[in-house]
């Protein structure tokens, strides 16, 4: 019995160090590549592209969900510091930002692959449909989805009591626990990973229909040449390779 119990002491005690030491390098870490991403795109130069908008928003939520999950974390399993656990409005709040942006982060990301499948499809009225406006608008009609599909989490959370000296913020047991593990399982785990290997194995099939196809020079009458429109922009290659790095 004491074996078990020095044995879980000790597994306690590694999880704590691992988020007393490591916890701050990941929000460090995770905090400097969204700010630099969000430099970079935000460039007056690549913001004529959809696929920026897109790509801005994917690394503004990221940049959320580091301080809204990791840093929480950080803060109850390295250093002993939950103020979640002891106020409901902050713990419902967490809990609810927490589902949320795990869900648009991801939602944003497959948003960027759809345009780049429409840059790179080699039928021209395909491409000329990746648009500012679509962009906002897609990413707006996502957002609210998002908003109102974990509202539940507002009167899900609750502060659970594990021993008289802890507590935590979750959902408790029931209806809405079960909810959540089908959730995970079905949408996070399988549905989002699998759209986003199609859409970069559909992205990459374009690419390659791209470099297959010969390319007819215009000549304009200044007597300059121009690429013909079954050419991939190089902003939009570069794009592409973002955007499958990320997938």
């Amino acid at each position: 019995m004491s074996s078990d119990s020095s044995f879980i002491t000790s597994i306690v005690l590694a999880q704590t160090y691992l988020y007393r030491f490591g916890g701050p390098i990941l929000v460090f870490v995770g905090t400097l590549s969204c700010i630099l991403s969000l430099i970079v795109f935000t460039r007056k130069n690549l913001r004529k592209n959809p696929c920026c908008i897109y790509l801005v928003t994917f690394n503004v939520a990221n940049f959320l969900l580091v301080y809204i999950t990791l840093l929480s974390a950080t803060l109850l399993l390295g250093y002993g510091i939950s103020p979640i656990s002891y106020n409901m409005a902050l713990c419902r709040l967490n809990v609810y930002l927490a589902l949320l942006l795990d869900g648009l982060s991801p939602s944003y990301l497959i948003l960027a692959s759809i345009d780049r499948v429409l840059i790179t499809s080699p039928n021209a009225r395909t491409r000329r449909r990746s648009t500012h406006r679509l962009a906002y608008m897609c990413i707006i009609g996502v957002t609210l989805f998002w908003i109102l599909f974990h509202c539940y989490a507002l009167l899900a959370a609750n502060i659970v009591q594990l021993t008289p000296n802890y507590s935590t913020c979750y959902i408790e047991s029931g209806i809405y626990l079960t909810f959540i593990g089908y959730y995970t399982l079905i949408v996070k785990a399988s549905i989002l990973p699998l759209l986003m290997a199609i859409l970069g194995l559909w992205t990459i099939k374009n690419v390659r229909s791209f470099r297959g196809t010969t390319v007819i020079p215009i000549i304009s009458i200044t007597g300059s040449t121009a690429v013909g429109s079954n050419s991939a922009h190089a902003k939009d290659r570069q794009f592409v390779r973002i955007l499958l790095i990320d997938i």
